[in-house]
């Protein structure tokens, strides 16, 4: 990290050698909904992430982070043994986050922000009309969701909120089945001693 007049750059890298993972294959002889676990897979997780923030005056900052991952993933299944249909899930490659905060007057914040993702792929175990323990994998769509949280503190230490998630109630699946909520309001209280 460094420190650049009203700048603040930080970054990171990351890399994972998996070795001996566990997979699921169907040993010859078992039905075909059947697997058993076992060591064979070898995978290389890497990326880097970067952030950004600036403080043009004491009642403003912004800011930026962004994340890059990839993931690579090898089976070496034996010769008596088949791997079903396999894919790595619930990872984007890209995501980030922006936000502000804000202090129009003394005690007042504002934060909106953006939380952002790409597409990122995830499991059917439903498919219509296929035998029973057919599986798909499928991308997920990519999302852009605004926040907003607004904050004052009544007292020293002691401050109430309010604020709203997903504020333009966009629908996006993080996983197969599960929606994410929609727009969702909160309020709060904290106290600091």
């Amino acid at each position: 990290s460094r420190r650049i007049g009203a700048f603040r750059v930080e970054a990171a890298a990351f890399y994972s050698d998996v070795q001996d993972a566990i997979v699921a294959v169907r040993p010859v002889g078992f039905p075909a909904n059947a697997t058993q676990r076992r060591n064979l897979g070898d995978g290389k997780y890497y990326g880097g992430e970067i952030a950004l923030s600036w403080q043009p005056a004491s009642t403003l900052e912004l800011g930026v982070n962004y994340t890059y991952i990839r993931r690579e993933f090898d089976i070496t299944p034996q010769a008596a043994e088949t791997v079903p249909v396999f894919a790595l899930t619930d990872v984007p490659t890209h995501k980030g986050f922006a936000y502000a905060r804000w202090s129009p007057v003394e005690r007042l914040s504002i934060y909106p922000n953006l939380d952002f993702a790409s597409k990122r792929t995830t499991l059917d175990t439903f498919v219509p009309g296929a035998p029973v323990g057919t599986v798909r994998y499928y991308r997920t769509g990519g999302y852009v969701q605004a926040n907003l949280r607004v904050d004052y503190e009544v007292f020293d230490n002691v401050e109430i909120g309010v604020g709203a998630r997903n504020i333009f109630d966009k629908y996006y699946v993080l996983t197969d089945g599960f929606p994410e909520p929609g727009r969702s309001f909160f309020a709060s209280i904290r106290a600091r001693y």
